[in-house]
This record gives C-alpha cells, structure tokens and sequence, in this order.
C-alpha cells in the first residue's frame, strides 16, 4: 500500500530503500512462499512414503490455485464493468500501469484458467499480484517429482542440497522450492533437538544481513536470504512456537486471500477516497497517507470475506485428488485381476 502501491512522496516510492526492511519487501515475501510451498508439498511425502499422499496433492494442485485465482479475476472482472475500478486515466499513478484493457469474458478464462499459470502477462493480468503464479505452478509439480524420484536414495539430502546451489547460482525462483523440501528433508532430525535453536538463530541473523545487501544482488537477497530467514525460523524452537500462535494461525488463514485482494482494493478505493480527500482540502501527499491507512484494515476485511473461497478451494483440490488416486487404484486392481486371475481366486483347499 505505501510503498508499490500510494508512496505519499518521493522517500516512500523508494522500493530500494525500503526492500532492506525485510517485512516492507513484497519480493521477499513471495520468495517465502515459494519456501513455504516447497516445504509444504513435500513433508508429509517425504515422512511416510506414501505415494498416495503425493498423488492426491498433486492431482488437486490446479483446482487449488485456479479456484480462488478465477474468483478475484471475475470480482475485478464486474468490477471494471460497472466503473467501480475506474479507467486508467482516471488512477493516479502508479495504479495506472495497469488493468488499461477493455475486459471481455472470453480474456477473463483464458487469462484466470490458463494464461495466468503457463503464460502471465501483465497487460492481460485481472490482478497484478498474480506474476507468482507461474513461478508456483510449475514449481509445485517440480517439488512432487523431485520428492517421487530422490525419497528412495540414501543421500537424498547431500542431492537436495547440490541441486539448490546448482538453481542459485541460476539465480532462479525455482531454487527457493528446492529449499523448501531440503528443510522438509531435515526437519525430522534437526526440529526435535533443541541444540538447533542456536544455528536456527544464526541462520536468521544471517538471513537478514543478506537482505541488506543491494537488490540487484538477487542470489544473496532473495533466494539465500530467504532461505536462510525461513530456515532459522523452522528450526528454532522458541521462533517456531511463534508462528504457531492462534495470531499467526489467523494471518496464515488470510495470507493467500489477502495476497489476492489486496490489489483489487487499492485500485477500487483508492481513486476515489483521494478524490474525496482532496475535495476537502487534504495536501496530496496527506491524501495517500489517510488513504492508505484506511485500505489496510479494509484489505484485511476482504480477505476474511474471501477465505471461504479458499477453504472451498482446499476442499475441492482434496476431493478431486483422493478421487483420481481412487480411480487410479481402481484400474490397478482390475488390471492385476485380469492378468493375474488364480491370484485373487478363493483357496478352497
């Protein structure tokens, strides 16, 4: 809000300044993300071996994400029509870069069912936050075949850790993923022991020094940094036990809904509360501060408004992957009946 999206004057617009304050660093926070997914995605396959449990997930992982991602794209999408968002012309800057197009249902499914996951582009995007996508989807189903191929290996971990170096050095999104499953892979030993509180500790005192250094930088910013910051905080006990409060439980029920409105409200509101605010002889400059700082508890709102979007989401992805795994068993049972029959046939001996 104050820095991308109404920066009140030239010292808040300074996106390089404020990106070494690491929770005003909205690249930071998706590189935790990409983290988290990989973590995510990957701890359970890697605890149990179940190839069922993978299988659901992944099966499920687009009806997932398309979901809540069609949902804000058709809000914006009604929006736009009726003049609620109004016409770029009519945004300050910089809320005028974009949602310059007319909007067409035929743009909307092609951009919020496909184009948003293999083919993103920002002068189609419904939601500007929405660039991510593409880096999550296809970093998802990177996550489920590296876990389906390496679990079985012995030094799974020593092959975890080549590969993300391998990806940083690419300095690629995709190695903050890989990150998150070698956490994943050494959670079971590193979490019960509380000689990792000291080295959890370290690793977020480093993590934060990286982010200090310049953002061009973005091996040792955001894909060391981040892992580092995320590392520390999953294997420190006392940080751990933070983010397991019913606070932090609340943020982390919103987090996604939020992510996805928080642009729709901006660019709904924020024109015409300056408007307004300007109208009353508010300065420009105290107009953004006012306007931003009622958007943040409205944003906030909206996003609980929108969790049972998401909840329905997580239903959906879970009903649809424990169905496919059942039909794919299913098929596996007929088949080895049809080719194995006097295997099934009762003993009657």
């Amino acid at each position: 809000v104050f820095i991308d999206g109404l920066p009140a004057n030239g010292f808040m617009a300074d996106r390089a300044l404020w990106a070494k304050v690491f929770f005003l660093n909205g690249t930071l926070a998706v590189c935790v993300f990409f983290v988290i997914s990989g973590f995510s995605l990957s701890i359970r396959y890697l605890d149990s071996g179940d190839g069922r449990v993978l299988a659901r997930i992944a099966a499920g992982r687009y009806l997932r994400l398309a979901v809540p991602i069609f949902a804000i794209c058709a809000i914006t999408y009604g929006l736009l029509l009726l003049g609620i968002i109004p016409p770029a012309m009519q945004r300050p800057p910089p809320l005028d870069l974009f949602l310059t197009f007319t909007p067409t249902v035929k743009q909307l499914l092609s951009f919020s069912l496909l184009k948003v996951f293999v083919a993103y582009s920002s002068a189609e995007t419904y939601d500007p936050p929405l660039w991510t996508m593409s880096y999550e989807f296809y970093g998802s189903f990177m996550v489920f075949a590296i876990v389906a191929y390496l679990r079985p290996f012995r030094r799974r971990t020593l092959v975890l850790g080549a590969l993300f170096v391998s990806l940083a050095a690419l300095q690629t999104y995709f190695a903050l993923f890989v990150a998150g499953v070698l956490m994943a892979d050494l959670f079971p030993l590193v979490a019960p022991s509380i000689r990792a509180n000291r080295p959890g500790v370290a690793l977020i005192v480093l993590g934060l020094l990286l982010i200090l250094l310049p953002n061009t930088w973005f091996g040792l910013v955001y894909v060391a940094g981040t892992t580092c910051l995320t590392a520390g905080a999953v294997f420190c006990a006392p940080v751990r036990r933070l983010f397991e409060s019913r606070l932090s439980s609340f943020l982390g029920w919103i987090s996604f809904p939020l992510y996805l409105v928080q642009a729709v409200v901006i660019y709904s509101l924020a024109p015409r509360g300056l408007a307004l605010l300007a109208s009353l002889g508010f300065v420009p400059e105290m107009q953004r501060w006012i306007v931003g700082a009622a958007l943040l508890p409205i944003a906030i709102l909206c996003a609980v408004a929108f969790c049972p979007i998401n909840d329905l989401a997580m239903k959906l992805a879970r009903r649809l992957g424990a169905g496919v795994v059942a039909f794919c068993d299913e098929i596996d049972r007929r088949f080895a009946r049809s080719n194995h029959p006097q295997a099934l046939a009762p003993n009657c001996e």
